[in-house]
């Protein structure tokens, strides 16, 4: 084989990786429910905000702004219209429903045009959509569960899977704040016969997605705007939120945060998580570790290869900031080992009795939907390091 043969082929396995990947990288179209408020009660909703729009895989079709009650009094509004200024990317949102289930058949009909908007901005866009819908709740379930009591088949036509972060593990009572909410759509879900990926808050055997994370050293590693960002909130300022991004400089928040969405936010995302060394973790989009780059091409990239200027958009008002000391992220290179820091295993969950007990099994032979599990023991440690990696990308 000559050497321009050799160099072809070389060529077209690279374009046959790359094709591979771009598969895996495909977006998701993701609808996202969130019981975030301004002036906050806890704000791990704003990191998993940040996250979502950290997320390039993700194509945001919708926000509902859960708990309208609620909303109505301390809209999250502003993180919202926050992280879209920050990032360009828009994504409609509305008012969820102000008032908890009657039953888990109710369709919530009667409630109020305002707090309709998270209703009907789900269902249309599963109308719309072309491919299945990501559906991922990090409060309530409530909104999820009328449109399904309002147009099953168009869910179960449409939606591709449903992570709801909610409740205890498998066969513990199921008492949380988040299950409080709305108990009756919370069981509603586990009934439904839609694709299932529920996400304890807490639980035994690994059956929770809790950890934290060292607020300084993440919100630390952030750019100037995606730190003001977190000021807002944890002031609960009442400043133009806009304005607010390119004002300061302003403490840094300290302390742990209690958190619980990243991993199966992830997970809904396509990615892996690599070790880069020995407290060092990052997910990646499957193999993108490594860069869409066979071995023997490596060499040639390190002997003087650039990457392509970053296109990322940002608004004219942060410019100067970019321009006055602003540096690109580091190059990543190769992430390493892949981990397996989280699954999530078979389940089967039955309602039983009159009071709508939950009964889980695990591994069952045959299963009506999945349950997350962590799988490595350095799993909080893990996940902080995820966390701090993608949200120091945000906005770059």
């Amino acid at each position: 084989m000559s050497w321009l043969t050799k160099r072809l082929a070389l060529v077209l396995s690279a374009i046959a990786l790359c094709a591979g990947l771009a598969v895996a990288g495909e977006k998701v179209p993701i609808v996202y429910s969130t019981d975030l408020f301004h002036p906050h009660t806890d704000p791990d909703d704003h990191y998993d905000l940040a996250c979502l729009f950290a997320i390039a895989e993700f194509d945001i079709r919708g926000i509902i702004l859960d708990l309208g009650g609620t909303q109505a009094k301390q809209p999250g509004r502003p993180a919202v219209e926050q992280m879209m200024y920050i990032t360009g990317r828009k994504a409609p949102y509305g008012f969820g429903l102000s008032r908890p289930l009657r039953s888990r058949n109710d369709k919530a009909l009667e409630e109020p045009e305002q707090f309709q908007a998270g209703v009907m901005l789900l269902l249309s866009v599963l109308r719309q959509s072309k491919e299945p819908v990501t559906v991922f709740t990090t409060g309530s379930c409530r909104d999820v569960a009328a449109a399904f009591n309002r147009e099953p088949e168009l869910l179960k036509k449409k939606v591709k899977a449903v992570y709801f972060n909610i409740g205890r593990g498998p066969n513990e009572p199921q008492k949380e704040c988040n299950v409080d909410y709305d108990p009756a759509a919370y069981l509603r879900m586990f009934e439904s016969g839609l694709p299932l990926y529920w996400c304890p808050c807490f639980g035994k055997d690994g059956f929770e997605t809790l950890y934290e994370a060292d607020q300084t050293a993440v919100v630390g590693a952030c750019t100037r705007p995606v730190q003001n960002y977190f000021a807002y909130c944890l002031t609960k300022s009442t400043a133009g939120p806009i304005a607010f991004l390119t004002s300061g400089p302003h403490p840094l928040p300290r302390g742990p945060r209690a958190m619980w969405c990243t991993a199966p936010m992830l997970h809904a995302a396509g990615r892996k998580v690599y070790q880069r060394g020995p407290e060092d973790f990052v997910a990646l989009r499957p193999k993108s570790g490594a860069g869409c780059q066979p071995a023997a091409l490596r060499p040639e990239r390190e002997a003087g290869w650039q990457p392509a200027p970053q296109r990322g958009w940002q608004p004219a008002a942060l410019q100067p900031e970019r321009k006055a000391g602003w540096q690109p992220a580091p190059q990543r290179g190769r992430a390493g080992k892949e981990i397996d820091a989280f699954r999530f295993v078979p389940m089967r969950a039955t309602l039983e009795g009159g009071n709508g007990g939950l009964r889980v099994e695990v591994q069952p032979a045959q299963p009506n939907g999945f349950v997350f599990r962590s799988a490595d023991p350095r799993y909080k440690r893990i996940m902080a390091s995820c966390l701090k990696d993608l949200l120091a990308e945000l906005g770059r």
